[in-house]
């Protein structure tokens, strides 16, 4: 229906650019309704949100108010009945973290939702499609009736099989819900299906488990089965030892009759599967305990354990540990709703190399497992395979089984009949040799299944005039699943750690680019854990694990922990989290502390923050130690880890204002004004330029280092007079940082607004950078420019620290309110250099799109906004006295700001702002 309104009130009251239509739609009902940022999850915790995105027809569109109906059966919500929480009409333009607020949540069960919406002419929109979420076990007792069971073994690299037979009634069955833990990983299977496999991990006492909605996999009035493959395989980089041990519970409500509870205990059978051989066990990389090589042996495999026709009469009772919390897992277990997802990858070719050996290329670098259909041969004739990243000359890889220092071997022992050799656990690798197989190797009987964490590649598109810019976006976006894992690991390959620093970067990149929420939350939750873990003493408060969940105790890198605010706060603008800046705000302040505590009272600097140990000790600066570029590591109050300092000040000051701590914002503004002068004082050399600290005499290092300069251009402290000097330094130097600190020389250019030269930064294969490794073959990131001589890290993700460019200065997107209620959209002036690009990114509100144009007499920034964002367009103001702005085809007055042209309030819909000299 169509409602008159008043135009001209609207129009004044909001302040909104374009011309506002005299009727207006009503919006739709909301769509892609979402409970702790997954749609219909299942099993969420107790701390439970909802989010949605609103769909109106009409342009500059806005939500003013929201109400949200949960209730506790399908029948009480489609009579619009919230007996759970009815929130009534809120006036908000928030639409996602809408913390529940309703009738305490049971465990295990189902609840129901709906959302409705008002615009800004407070028209309602219908109800929306109803959704629900499953409810986990919140406590202890709600696991009772499952124990945690294992096989007695004292394998070091520990497969072990589950089953579980059991008759259900013939009465239909309403819900069913499958809870499972397991250390360190399994593999759940119902009825034969595989239903997923998990989880992520952690120490026992914060151990994580998986819930699944099976219903549909269960067959009333039958025989059923669940079916678990457990793997233990000691600590590691990232991972704790733990101890080894399954919890299960199934729980089946039926329409009319009792629930039945199926839960692990000594009615379960167990086996060690005999398809991995343990003969001499081989470490992949004994000091990062990645895992052990897998033998797999076609002669021994069962290919069908986990079906109900198995014959399991040999099988053995589980031996029972204890009910739920038992030692280890003492604590309460811990929801995870990050899933893996396995997508089978067809190589781009197999080559024949001599007389039997084959070389698969995967066209770029995956995390994942080769698959490979053995068929023939002679038992028990064993076939030798490795995966690597580079080949030799001769076309193969070279010799040895090694790749960034790991043993990339897999072995399989063949049967004569035909079996499947699937491995367990993931590598990352570009190549993959089989060596004498018993059949040729074709795309029929090998393909890899690559193994990341749920990512949405469709959120976001790059395209631009610039070939090499758009391959550069191409290799950064595909780098982030490689190591988007258990954790945002550094490799997955050599280490597989979940690294603060590493996290930090391709957290803050996946969000936009992936709309990727549930692991960052979790991550970020996991190094506010190691805290308490680990640096809980009054003299150690504020520092956090470089690496954590881990399996060495607590170890930090300073500047890693000085990552975390900025990380932290980048996520509220995202998100509009409030609930977890609350949550997180005393460590955040402890982290405050820690900087307090490292100020010199001489010279106002931070000198030597404590942590790290050897190339680490006071602040890694960069890594690796090559791509440092000559920075002056002896000196003790190190210009990179002030400027790390004023970050951290600056985002706890943010944060403070949101939290409504008006003392506390203006404390952390003071610091970071107290500690700027103090660089500026005491740091810069009679060149004018940044120095890169100060040594333990008072004595000013004599090296200018790009890492020390970047830091002020970004942050925008450099005086006036010494702009030019400093950012000629910077341009100088090209590309003189690694991937720890480059995303402050993205900054430093971008906020410098200096268009051509960060183009050329992404784009010049002659200098370090991400365009000369595509040169040198890189299909992945990598640790180092010069991974390929030095045999650093061929697959390191946080090289996609790039990509936050893109977004913020190239395509020009940043929120200026969280949740992107007010974006500011201003691209860089390129000059010549590039004519044009567009765009797409994620945001909890919808996809905000960008296309822009130039010619040497005008300049088109074309925006599409989903409802309830609000945009401020900002123009190149040109080279004319007088340029004529439009938008939408009808001429504005331009509104100067500095050297460049903003209109503002652009509201929802697609919107053309042209600026013609």
């Amino acid at each position: 229906m169509r409602v008159a309104r008043l135009c001209s009130a609207v129009t004044a009251m909001l302040l909104v650019a374009p011309a506002l239509p005299c009727f207006a739609v009503a919006p739709s009902p909301p769509i892609d309704l979402r409970t702790n940022d997954v749609a219909t999850p299942t099993g969420t915790g107790g701390d439970t949100y909802f989010g949605w995105r609103v769909v109106d027809a009409d342009d500059n569109e806005i939500q003013t108010s929201w109400q949200i109906l949960v209730a506790s059966n399908a029948e009480l919500l489609a009579s619009n009945q919230g007996d759970v929480w009815d929130s009534g009409k809120v006036a908000s333009r928030q639409q996602n973290h809408i913390s529940f607020k309703g009738t305490e949540l049971q465990s295990g069960t189902r609840y129901f939702w709906k959302v409705r919406t008002w615009d800004r002419d407070n028209q309602s929109s219908s109800w929306s499609d109803a959704a629900h979420f499953d409810v986990g076990l919140l406590t202890n007792g709600d696991w009772s009736g499952a124990h945690w069971i294992r096989r007695n073994s004292n394998d070091v690299d520990d497969y072990t099989r589950f089953r579980r037979a059991f008759e259900l009634s013939n009465e239909p069955i309403e819900r069913a819900i499958l809870y499972v833990s397991a250390t360190h990983r399994f593999e759940l299977y119902i009825n034969g299906q595989l239903v997923g496999k998990g989880p992520a991990y952690h120490y026992p006492d914060r151990q994580y488990y998986h819930a699944y909605d099976v219903g549909k996999l269960l067959r009333p009035g039958k025989e059923n089965l669940v079916a678990i493959r457990t793997h233990w395989f000691g600590g590691g980089q990232g991972r704790p030892a733990g101890a080894r041990g399954l919890i299960s519970k199934l729980v089946v409500e039926h329409t009319d009759g009792p629930t039945t509870v199926i839960g692990s205990d000594d009615t379960w059978i167990q086996s060690r599967d005999p398809g991995w051989l343990l003969v001499d066990p081989v470490q992949r990389n004994r000091g990062e305990g990645v895992g052990y090589v897998e033998r797999i042996d076609g002669r021994r495999m069962e290919s069908d354990w986990f079906t109900i026709d198995y014959d399991d009469s040999t099988w053995k009772p589980a031996a029972i540990i204890g009910p739920h919390p038992v030692a280890p897992w003492t604590g309460v277990l811990q929801p995870d709703l990050t899933r893996f997802v396995e997508t089978p990858i067809q190589p781009v070719s197999i080559t024949k190399r001599g007389d039997q050996i084959y070389v698969v290329d995967l066209g770029k670098v995956w995390a994942g497992m080769p698959c490979v259909k053995f068929e023939g041969g002679k038992s028990p004739t064993l076939v030798t395979m490795r995966g690597g990243y580079e080949l030799n000359a001769a076309g193969i890889l070279p010799a040895g089984t090694r790749a960034q220092s790991t043993n990339m071997e897999y072995r399989a022992v063949l049967s004569g009949k035909a079996f499947e050799h699937v491995p367990t656990e993931y590598l990352g690798m570009r190549y993959f040799q089989l060596d004498n197989p018993p059949m040729p190797v074709t795309t029929d009987n090998f393909q890899f299944i690559a193994r990341h964490i749920a990512l949405d590649d469709d959120a976001s598109s790059f395209e631009s005039s610039d070939e090499t810019l758009n391959a550069v976006w191409d290799l950064m976006k595909h780098s982030i699943y490689t190591c988007a894992q258990e954790e945002f690991v550094d490799t997955p390959t050599r280490e597989k750690g979940g690294f603060l620093g590493d996290a930090a970067i391709q957290s803050t990149v996946a969000m936009p680019v992936f709309g990727e929420r549930a692991l960052t939350q979790r991550v970020m939750r996991e190094f506010l854990d190691s805290m308490d873990r680990f640096w809980s003493a009054p003299e150690e408060r504020g520092r956090m694990n470089a690496v954590y969940p881990n399996n060495d105790g607590g170890r930090d890198i300073p500047d890693f922990t000085q990552a975390f605010a900025p990380w932290v706060w980048n996520y509220y603008l995202e998100t509009g989290d409030r609930d977890f800046l609350v949550e997180s705000w005393p460590k955040l302040k402890d982290i405050g502390g820690y900087l307090d505590r490292h100020i010199d009272a001489e010279t106002g600097l931070v000198t030597k923050l404590t942590g790290g140990g050897g190339a680490y000790e006071f602040g890694i600066i960069d890594w690796p130690a090559s791509m440092r570029g000559g920075y002056d590591m002896e000196t003790d109050a190190r210009t990179v880890i002030n400027g790390w300092a004023i970050a951290d000040y600056q985002a706890l000051a943010h944060i403070a204002e949101v939290l409504g701590d008006a003392e506390g914002a203006a404390t952390y503004r003071r610091k970071s004004a107290t500690l700027e002068q103090a660089i500026n004082k005491r740091l810069i050399g009679h060149t004018g330029l940044y120095m890169d600290g100060l040594h333990g005499d008072g004595t000013l290092s004599g090296n200018a280092s790009q890492h020390a300069n970047i830091f002020p251009l970004a942050i925008g402290m450099v005086p006036p007079e010494l702009k030019s000097v400093v950012t000629a330094r910077v341009n100088e130097l090209g590309m003189g940082v690694g991937m720890v600190t480059v995303s402050w020389l993205v900054k430093a250019l971008g906020e410098t607004k200096q268009g051509p030269a960060l183009v050329d930064l992404y784009t010049n294969p002659n200098q370090p950078g991400w365009a000369r490794c595509l040169d040198r073959g890189a299909t992945a990131t990598w640790e180092a420019w010069n991974a390929d001589e030095t045999g650093n890290s061929l697959s390191h993700a946080w090289g996609a620290a790039g990509l936050e460019g893109y977004v913020r200065y190239i395509l020009g997107i940043r929120p200026v309110k969280a949740q992107y209620e007010l974006v500011r959209i201003e691209p860089l002036d390129f000059g010549t250099r590039l004519p044009w690009a567009k765009g797409t990114i994620a945001t909890d509100r919808g996809p905000i799109a960008v296309h822009w144009q130039r010619s040497p007499s005008e300049y088109s920034l074309e925006v599409t906004l989903p409802v309830n964002v609000t945009a401020d367009l900002v123009l190149p103001r040109g080279n004319g006295d007088k340029p004529v702005v439009e938008l939408d085809g009808k001429e504005i007055a331009a509104e100067f700001e500095g050297d460049s042209i903003v209109v503002r309030g652009v509201g929802s819909g697609q919107h053309t702002a042209i600026r013609r000299n």
